[in-house]
């Protein structure tokens, strides 16, 4: 599975994001040929240039205008342009999105109806061209998933064509709310907009998780370049990473990260405990073990761990502190590797039951059927366990064809 993290810890803009991207890998003429798709005056001249911030190197753009001015434009004029160019559909319909999401922010700010938004530097072709060349990149890329670490949000004052506005300016804000971006604060001396409208927009037009993932295999690294002099590092990395699903094979065991969880109680009766354990089992702990312990006081106590899949894991908490009487939980991420195994089911002479069959990396194929399915057997015949056991084992000793697992 390739997907690309983007780690804007430092800032994020548009033109730092394609920069990135370009450095990344991504073909010059991608990003140049926007310009004739876009149909832009002649004497719009895109440059992408290698350069360095206070030591850190990569790529940064360069856009130089000739004798070429503007006029503010509106949503409807911004979506015409896209839509008469020679942009591929994709490419159009993502532009358009972070430009919808730029409106919507900018209608809420101004207490004005989206109709009635004129974009001022937003509108322009500098921005234009950097939220097209992003969605190129990524379009190109094809990443089956992107991440992004927390943005942050900056300090100080900016100087704008609606005067002097704080950081992060509003527009900035209203897309961290209503996207539930969380804004990250950094411990640093500049004071300015490290988080643009338009990198906060591209995040909430393309994000799919926050956060580094937890096993990554990194196979390129771009670097892109903020245009300011800010007196430490300024730039944006892109990282094409393969997740571990890009290791998974049919007969080889394949890695995944779990929450593990953990309590010791010492003020419950065993009864209590027993309900406990299964209420977590039934809000999808995968399992529960539970053992005594000596507690302070020589108390003696209940050390009760379950695992469980990081989507479950706020559940479980719920579980834990409403149907328990511990005050707090040990939470930790845990890494495991498992073989492939898959539950079917099968008909025998005794009627259905359930088997689990596991694969491993030499190719041999084990199975074993379901306890309680034997048991049922046995309380309806009255035939020994074990005895019912070895007959199913002899009339599943051909079942061991393994054709897929994707369940």
């Amino acid at each position: 599975m390739k997907s690309i993290f983007i780690d804007c810890t430092l800032g994020i803009s548009g033109d730092m994001l394609a920069s990135a991207f370009l450095d990344l890998g991504i073909p010059r003429s991608i990003l140049l040929d926007n310009l004739a798709s876009l149909n832009i005056d002649k004497n719009y001249n895109l440059e992408f240039k290698e350069g360095n911030s206070e030591g850190i190197k990569g790529i940064f753009c360069i856009k130089k205008e000739i004798q070429f001015k503007e006029s503010y434009r509106s949503l409807n004029d911004v979506k015409n342009l896209l839509m008469d160019s020679g942009l591929n559909e994709y490419v159009k319909k993502k532009s358009i999105r972070v430009y919808e999401i730029l409106a919507e922010a900018e209608a809420v700010v101004h207490g004005k109806e989206i109709s009635d938004i004129h974009f001022h530097e937003l509108g322009s072709i500098d921005s234009i061209l950097d939220i097209v060349n992003v969605c190129s990149a990524i379009n190109y890329l094809k990443p089956d998933k992107i991440y992004f670490s927390n943005p942050p949000a900056g300090k100080g004052i900016v100087s704008t064509l609606h005067g002097l506005l704080p950081v992060p300016v509003p527009t900035v804000l209203e897309i961290a709310r209503k996207n539930e971006i969380p804004l990250m604060v950094i411990d640093d001396k500049y004071c300015g907009e490290i988080t643009t409208p338009t990198g906060i927009a591209l995040i909430a037009t393309f994000i799919d998780k926050f956060g580094q993932p937890d096993n990554i295999n990194i196979k390129k690294i771009g670097i892109g370049l903020g245009s300011k002099n800010i007196s430490r590092p300024n730039f944006l990395r892109v990282l094409l990473i393969e997740g571990v699903d890009d290791y998974k094979d049919n007969n080889k065991p394949f890695f995944e990260t779990i929450i593990s969880h953990e309590a010791w109680i010492d003020d419950s009766t065993p009864e209590d405990i027993a309900i406990l354990i299964e209420r977590l089992r039934s809000a999808g702990a995968i399992d529960v073990v539970c053992y005594p312990v000596d507690m302070k006081k020589n108390r003696k106590g209940i050390c009760i761990k379950a695992i469980v899949y990081p989507k479950k894991q706020n559940l479980l908490r719920e579980v834990w502190f409403n149907y328990s009487t511990t005050i707090g939980i040990r939470e930790n991420k845990i890494n495991r590797w498992i073989l492939p195994r898959r539950i079917v089911t099968h008909k025998t002479k005794f009627g259905e039951v359930n088997v689990k069959q596991t694969i491993r990396p030499n190719g041999q194929i084990s199975i074993k059927i379901e306890h309680k399915d034997i048991t049922k057997i046995s309380l309806s015949t009255g035939i020994s366990i074990e005895e019912i056991r070895q007959r199913l084992f002899i009339e599943l000793s051909d079942f061991y064809k393994l054709d897929d697992w994707s369940h």
